[in-house]
């Protein structure tokens, strides 16, 4: 039995915590209150709630909110006041000298401002952490100099050696005082070169390497003068080779590399490097250039192989970059593959060269059979893997695609598939099974095969798949008239093969035929991709352009934006048009496998990533606004 005693212990203490509850859910309360009025700029009110959970609970935060609602509402002898409390319970801490001094600013009273902010100084303690504080409480209120002071003493003070660079370089860089920013930022490389990243980072915020100007010349002058004095740190010509490669000079930038390479003995790992960066460029003449010096080192060199292959590669990618490369030119590529492949020899490391060699026999020299002998005799190669072989598979299979051996083709799918069923390979082979049999007709067998690749862990080939099953789906229709789609699949095989006017008569009669049929804006994705492979880059916009207009709510609107945004970022180089196309997808297509791609290319032409951001701004940046 509970006595009475008992009883009222009991009540008193489900009382007490009932109050502290009470009081907490109170605090939480007032607390978003204040958070919602001061938000939206309704200052008076939010210092009502900031006042009352300051008195309740002195912490900075309430402080500092406090504090900028009072100075909002310029209520200087209250802001006055409250410094002044917080200046004593803090003991002292020179920060809320530098928060009294900016009231006396805030009301003209320049002289008592400037009292206080050389009282903060003279009170600061030399540990790092004090000096920062301090800082930042001048760079606040946009006191730089000051801010710089506080830093300069530090580095002064401070017995373990502390340097500020980065911070001092981050407020010479607001102050606009580009040659000073440099110089503490190549200070803080001599000091330490692990900071080369935050380096890079600070200097591509605060130089456009786009453009030549002043601001680039002093930091290549002042690296210069570095590597001049101090030939055996490298930092500073990794720097340099950095900033020529922000300024798309990569011929400067070789110079430098392979100086570097050759005092160093690096066996032309840095050009390799380089040489990769010249060809995601397209600077087809410095890639090669790169590979070329490589190759000089000797055929016992680390590199000598990659060198071999890459500059064939970039000879390959420049000349089929041109709409309409000539044939003496393309024969002489044919001639510098097989004289590689002979003095290399036919190996595992080489097969890569066969498969560009039969790529450009197949599809620039119309001589597939020799294609098709190199592949054959590829797969063949004693000591070749299975992944090589069957990426061979594939090529081999897409040649038969070429001649119009559709069974053939799909037979050398069907291996790799069943080869490599859960690999990426496999599924890549089943999707150009499922093309392969789309083409021919079979769409409901290519369908089935489209259906199980929508769970590849691949997105790309998930994607695609999704893609086709939902074209053949949506234009079968449920009169079972295959006609529209047959006459669309004929036209993709033609364009597949290079025959691109036949495919164009295709599509025109489709068209014709069938005006209002579902399949149009197909159609149209059909043409841009033919304009492309012509290089008729405008016309190319004009029918992706088209798709946005008459199908904004079709599968397709997704594909057309962020190609229309890759077609101007890179083909007709108008950035600010790109930027639109991009920044459309991301927010009427938010769901779409691009996204990550529209989003990094926007920032990249966008290039103003500091400073305050607008819900937009950190939507388009991927972060919660």
């Amino acid at each position: 039995m509970i006595t009475a005693r008992a009883l009222r212990s009991l009540l008193t203490a489900l009382l007490g915590a009932w109050m502290a509850v009470a009081a907490q859910a109170q605090g939480g309360t007032d607390e978003q209150l204040a958070a919602q009025y001061f938000q939206r700029g309704e200052y008076d009110k939010a210092a009502l709630y900031y006042d009352k959970l300051y008195r309740s609970q002195p912490s900075e935060y309430y402080y500092e909110q406090l504090f900028r609602c009072q100075v909002s509402l310029k209520d200087y002898e209250s802001a006055e006041k409250l410094a002044k409390d917080q200046l004593r319970r803090q003991n002292g801490d020179p920060r809320y000298i530098v928060d009294l001094g900016s009231v006396y600013r805030a009301q003209g009273d320049d002289d008592k401002a400037m009292q206080q902010f050389q009282k903060a100084l003279k009170g600061m303690k030399y540990d790092q952490a004090s000096v920062r504080n301090l800082a930042n409480a001048f760079s606040k209120y946009n006191e730089l100099d000051l801010a710089l002071e506080a830093y300069e003493r530090g580095q002064n003070g401070l017995k373990d050696g502390t340097n500020f660079h980065y911070e001092i370089a981050t407020i010479y860089a607001a102050k606009g005082d580009v040659p000073a920013m440099v110089k503490q930022y190549i200070d803080l490389l001599g000091a330490n070169e692990s900071y080369i990243q935050a380096v890079q980072n600070g200097l591509a915020r605060y130089i456009d390497f786009s453009v030549a100007d002043s601001r680039s010349e002093t930091l290549r002058t002042e690296l210069l003068r570095h590597i001049q004095k101090d030939p055996q740190k490298t930092i500073y010509q990794e720097l340099l080779i950095w900033m020529y490669i922000q300024q798309k000079d990569l011929t400067s930038a070789l110079v430098q590399s392979k100086a570097m390479d050759k005092r160093f003995g690096e066996g032309g790992q840095r050009v390799m490097e380089l040489a990769e960066v010249a060809v995601t460029n397209e600077d087809w003449s410095t890639a090669v250039k790169c590979y070329q010096y490589v190759v000089t080192l000797g055929s016992e060199g680390p590199n000598y192989l990659r060198a071999r292959i890459g500059e064939v590669n970039t000879l390959d990618r420049q000349l089929t970059a041109q709409a309409e490369p000539a044939r003496e030119e393309l024969v002489t590529l044919q001639q510098k593959y097989e004289v590689t492949i002979s003095e290399l020899g036919r190996s595992r490391g080489t097969l890569e060269l066969v498969r560009g060699l039969a790529r450009l026999k197949a599809y620039y020299l119309n001589d597939a059979p020799g294609a098709i002998t190199l592949l054959e005799e590829g797969i063949a190669t004693p000591g070749a893997d299975p992944k090589s072989q069957a990426e061979m598979k594939l090529d081999l299979g897409d040649i038969h695609v070429l001649n119009a051996n559709i069974w053939e083709a799909s037979l050398l799918y069907s291996q790799v598939d069943l080869d490599f069923k859960q690999d990426m390979l496999g599924h890549e082979a089943r999707l150009r099974n499922a093309k392969v049999s789309f083409y021919a007709g079979d769409f409901l067998w290519a369908q089935g095969q489209l259906d199980v690749l929508k769970a590849s862990t691949s997105k790309l080939i998930a994607n695609d798949a999704m893609e086709l099953s939902l074209l053949i789906s949506d234009n079968l229709g449920a009169d079972s008239n295959s006609v529209p789609l047959s006459m669309y699949a004929h036209a993709q095989l033609f364009s597949f093969q290079h025959r691109y006017d036949e495919a164009l008569t295709e599509l025109d009669s489709l068209t014709l035929t069938y005006p209002m049929h579902s399949i149009s804006d197909e159609v149209f994705m059909e043409r841009f991709r033919i304009a492309y492979a012509r290089h008729q880059y405008d016309s190319a916009a004009v029918w992706l352009v088209k798709i946005t207009e008459q199908y904004p709510n079709d599968i397709l609107m997704d594909n057309a934006l962020i190609e229309l945004g890759r077609l101007y970022d890179t083909k007709l180089k108008d950035p600010e048009k790109a930027k639109q196309y991009y920044e459309r997808l991301l927010f009427e297509q938010g769901g779409s496998i691009f996204v990550p791609e529209a989003r990094d290319r926007f920032r990249r032409l966008r290039g103003d990533m500091d400073g305050p951001q607008t819900p937009e701004q950190k939507f388009l940046n991927g972060e919660a606004p």
